[in-house]
């Protein structure tokens, strides 16, 4: 029987987990000029962490399977929050490439386990929190972007920043996850862990919704690690592939945006980053109400066009003031689209749920690969206001094929 605190000790998983995210986000510019690099410079280096994420999912079932659920979520955050001391450290361009491999690395294994951990203390309850869990996800990125821009605005150095916050993070990320509820080995769950991660960052619900589906993945399985999706899904998994680049182009960008463009302190950075972060989270804790009081559709429709609207009015923007409501708009459009969309593939006739949902998340986790380096050679040729522009088609994509995620009664 699972303790009606779980869910809080799951939470704090979250928050914990994306506020080394925060952290990082306002100090980005700091590195990019310390170590002497250009737009296309950090777009490559950007690049590398989530190629390590990439390869920290194809591996993490097998890793959790051995681990199980609660000891992995123990051992892998705290391992992401010192891995990330690494960047603070580097000296040059490969050094901070390297490091962030291995932070991406690690976060591909700590997002497989917790949102798998999340998936099954909701099945135990028998409560939907899902969509919750991201929400404190978004917070904690909120509040340690803010704390990161107000250290970096009293003039801390990234190195001292970093070996300060990241192990208190690990200290207290280890004592959420020690509050996590101890379960008997469940094979099952961990064998399902692959197709359970979220993409940005990174990101989403994939655990909850092949479980609020009433789908269950435990079908058999080839080999292959990706398979193409099936033709009923294709138009679902380019819908929310804009809305990803914008989710991962804010990470990545937004703050060298606001320095390099809107010469903003770096506290002023952190606030920006903040609201997108907390409208985002607001979203995201009403998000189950919302679909079912409006409808999938309505709502992705209306996320499309506010993500394109935010994304040209910050790349537009005059002014930081311009540059917060972009923010805030871009921060309500993308956060719950992904989620929905994992929904509708799970109940997409054709394939397994299973597989659909991996189909999804791979081709949607490609674009957050592609966006840091696309965006940093745009930069280097046009600036970085037209490289962030350029993202504004791509999302209203989600505008037109919002009708893809109504849902479907899966057949097997």
């Amino acid at each position: 029987m699972i303790s009606r605190a779980a869910p809080y000790a799951i939470f704090g998983v979250f928050f914990f987990e994306s506020a080394v995210i925060g952290h990082w986000i306002p100090r980005i510019p700091d590195i990019k000029s310390s170590l002497g690099l250009t737009d296309a410079d950090l777009g490559l280096a950007l690049l590398t962490m989530p190629l390590g994420t990439l390869l920290g999912f194809s591996i993490a079932g097998k890793i959790i399977e051995i681990t199980g659920l609660r000891s992995a979520c123990r051992l892998f955050l705290p391992l992401w929050a010192l891995l990330f001391i690494g960047p603070a450290l580097a000296q040059n361009f490969t050094q901070l490439a390297i490091a962030l491999i291995f932070s991406g690395l690690a976060i591909g294994m700590i997002e497989t386990a917790m949102n798998t951990e999340a998936a099954r203390i909701e099945n135990a309850l028998g409560k939907r929190m899902m969509s919750r869990c991201h929400g404190f996800w978004s917070l904690g990125t909120m509040v340690g972007a803010l704390m990161g821009g107000a250290l970096a605005q009293a003039g801390m150095s990234v190195t001292t920043h970093f070996l300060i916050a990241m192990p208190l993070i690990a200290i207290f990320g280890y004592v959420a996850a020690t509050a996590l509820p101890v379960l008997e080995h469940d094979a099952k769950a961990s064998m399902r862990a692959t197709d359970m991660a979220r993409p940005e960052n990174t990101h989403h619900a994939i655990a909850s919704t092949v479980s609020e589906s009433g789908q269950d993945a435990q079908q058999p399985r080839d080999s292959q690690v990706f398979r193409l999706p099936a033709k009923a899904i294709i138009l679902l998994c380019v819908m929310p592939l804009g809305i990803m680049m914008v989710e991962g182009a804010f990470i990545d960008w937004s703050a060298v945006f606001m320095r390099d463009v809107l010469a903003a302190e770096p506290l002023l950075i952190a606030v920006t980053y903040a609201s997108f972060s907390l409208v985002m989270a607001i979203v995201r804790l009403s998000g189950d109400v919302l679909a079912t009081r409006f409808g999938e559709s309505l709502i992705v429709r209306v996320s499309g066009l506010a993500t394109t609207t935010g994304v040209c009015v910050f790349a537009l923007a005059p002014s930081a003031f311009w540059a917060f409501v972009g923010a805030a708009l871009s921060g309500a459009g993308v956060a719950i689209v992904f989620p929905l969309a994992v929904s509708a593939a799970a109940n997409r006739p054709g394939r397994s749920p299973a597989d659909n949902v991996a189909a999804l998340n791979m081709i949607s986790f490609s674009a957050f690969l592609i966006a840091p380096p696309i965006i940093g050679f745009l930069s280097e040729s046009f600036g970085l206001r037209i490289a962030l522009l350029a993202l504004a088609p791509v999302a209203f994509l989600t505008f037109l094929l919002a009708g893809e995620v109504r849902q479907q009664r899966h057949v097997d």
